[in-house]
């Protein structure tokens, strides 16, 4: 059976160690039933070495949820990728909606991404269009988003891409309101496409592409059995126990 990705942003939804190790000591005990999941899971700095010490040999990755665009030096309140990796990190979300929104431009994800492939570690590029128009035209702008944070990077970065697809309108939506799985599917062709473009097909076809906006357990199944979609990036329904095992447990079976 296929391996499935999910990664969990917890955004700023746990607040304290207790409840992060708390969380994933329960994870932990539950993986044991979903062999052919992959789970990660991104706290805020403050969390890290919490959940670092929670998940110690365990199969369950830790990853941050952004990085400096710097390397080094004085920059007051950055968080370098190699200082990240020092912390146990194995992934870093770049170029996430939120983060684009507080003035991330697409330079500053590509340098994100080169800083995060000097350093080893995998990237999670997040692109999505802000809203769908009749005309078609957020399909440039998704390529836009790729082709800008992907062109003239090295093989060592580009070997540990996975791509997340979030689409900024369908995020906060109910199950029954979000994307529908051939929407999504269609979406994910297009990617891969552009992928295939920029890397090269064989290439190309190895990079996981993930699905966020509001994936919730009432609709991860269908998503997962018909929507193209290598697993999830999933928020808010994340960071409690009772709601991500549902969707991790629907990964599963997909």
């Amino acid at each position: 059976m296929k391996k499935r990705l999910i990664i969990g942003n917890w955004k700023m939804y746990v607040e304290t160690p207790q409840k992060a190790t708390a969380f994933a000591k329960e994870l932990r005990a539950k993986m044991r039933s979903l062999p052919n999941v992959e789970v990660g899971l991104a706290p805020s700095y403050t969390l890290l070495s919490a959940v670092a010490e929670a998940l110690k040999r365990s199969t369950i990755k830790m990853g941050a949820q952004g990085v400096s665009r710097y390397h080094a030096d004085a920059h007051t309140g950055e968080v370098s990728a190699k200082m990240l990796k020092e912390a146990g990190v194995s992934f870093v979300i770049v170029g996430h909606s939120e983060r684009r929104a507080l003035g991330e431009t697409e330079e500053v994800v590509r340098t994100q991404m080169m800083e995060v492939g000097e350093a080893g570690l995998t990237v999670v590029l997040c692109v999505g269009e802000k809203e769908r128009d009749a005309s078609g035209d957020y399909f440039t702008f998704i390529k836009q988003q790729l082709t800008s944070a992907l062109v003239g990077l090295n093989k060592k970065t580009l070997s540990k891409l996975v791509v997340a697809y979030e689409p900024v309108w369908a995020i906060g939506k109910t199950a029954v309101d979000a994307m529908k799985p051939h929407e999504i599917q269609e979406t994910i062709i297009y990617i891969r496409k552009v992928l295939t473009e920029v890397q090269g097909r064989e290439q190309a076809l190895k990079i996981p592409i993930l699905y966020g906006g509001s994936v919730e357990a009432e609709n991860a199944s269908a998503i997962i059995k018909e929507g193209g979609v290598s697993g999830f990036l999933v928020g808010h329904a994340s960071a409690n126990i009772e709601t991500f095992l549902p969707i991790l447990k629907a990964l599963k079976n997909g």
